[in-house]
């Protein structure tokens, strides 16, 4: 089955020249510019082809999960993201749902395994990206989204955070993973840069990085707060730090003023979260079953954050 692709993409992923030599990526390694990482996007996308086919790509916090991550966001193939460090969760996928294409990273080199020359689906022209249910037991169901839906989600969190081409975000949270990808779309939306990073908040090489690359934000869950304090955050020079969000679970009330009030001055607000469409609690979402390629489900987990001013 071929089905040539309408060019149905998500704006963001295919505007970053527009940012040219500002920094996108920040690493340990260097710098990356908005105009090189589009021409890296755009070679892969290229190498994807001119047949819309099913996408699974196993994604560490890393440049090449980056860079086919918006591969096939600018060009219109619709994507599923597992964690790298999960095999079985690849296995899953490939069993189930399987792919005409896996990309991963492999010892700083792209991988690219294409199955088949064409695609085995029928694939609803607005699916813009697939991602696994949190708690998912047994077949992997996924959760459909648009390609409106990951623009309209990036804007709305782009808006209300103020993020502009000054900011910094490092990445705490896996690629995988719904929050850790708003983290990374709001950012590249406004020409902002990604401190991209696999180390945890309780490795120094982390806090290292965040000074050094000028980090001004960070995404947070519950249990990362309890690394913050066991490596005493309270105490750190952090001079660019503007806020801290969180979401993946209630945060105790103690802890969100304790952190809160380590902000000039603290100001408490629940952050209703933008991206959703629907009920109040993501776990009532419909998930995608095996074979399901039809229309994105329109609604979005959801969550609350707390920032300081």
């Amino acid at each position: 089955m071929t089905i040539q692709l309408d060019l149905a993409r998500v704006p963001f992923a295919a505007d970053l020249a527009r940012y040219g030599d500002s920094p996108a990526i920040l690493t340990r390694s260097g710098i990356l510019s908005y105009q090189e990482l589009a021409d890296r996007v755009t070679a892969l996308a290229r190498r994807l082809g001119p047949v819309r086919r099913l996408v699974a790509l196993a994604a560490a916090n890393d440049v090449d999960s980056l860079v086919a991550y918006l591969a096939a966001l600018e060009s219109g193939h619709p994507l599923i993201v597992v964690p790298a460090d999960k095999p079985s969760a690849l296995d899953a996928v490939l069993s189930v749902y399987d792919p005409d294409v896996v990309l991963r990273s492999r010892a700083g080199a792209a991988g690219f395994d294409e199955r088949r020359p064409g695609t085995a689906h029928e694939l609803h022209p607005d699916l813009a990206l697939l991602l696994s249910t949190s708690g998912s037991t047994g077949s992997p169901k996924l959760v459909r989204l648009s390609h409106a839906n990951v623009q309209s989600n990036a804007e709305a969190i782009a808006d209300y955070l103020g993020i502009g081409p000054g900011d910094r975000a490092a990445t705490t949270l896996p690629m995988s993973y719904s929050y850790g990808l708003s983290v990374i779309n709001s950012h590249l939306l406004r020409g902002a840069g990604l401190v991209l990073t696999e180390h945890s908040v309780v490795d120094p090489c982390f806090w290292d990085l965040f000074r050094s690359a000028g980090a001004t934000s960070f995404a947070a869950v519950p249990y990362t707060f309890e690394l913050l304090e066991r490596v005493g955050f309270a105490g750190m020079d952090l001079p660019r730090l503007r806020y801290v969000t969180q979401a993946g679970g209630r945060l105790d009330p103690d802890t969100v003023h304790s952190f809160a009030e380590l902000g000039p001055p603290p100001r408490l607000e629940p952050f209703r979260d933008v991206r959703r469409h629907g009920g109040d609690r993501p776990d009532g979402l419909p998930p995608a079953g095996p074979g399901d390629h039809s229309a994105p489900d329109h609604r979005y987990p959801g969550a609350w954050r707390v920032l300081p001013d």
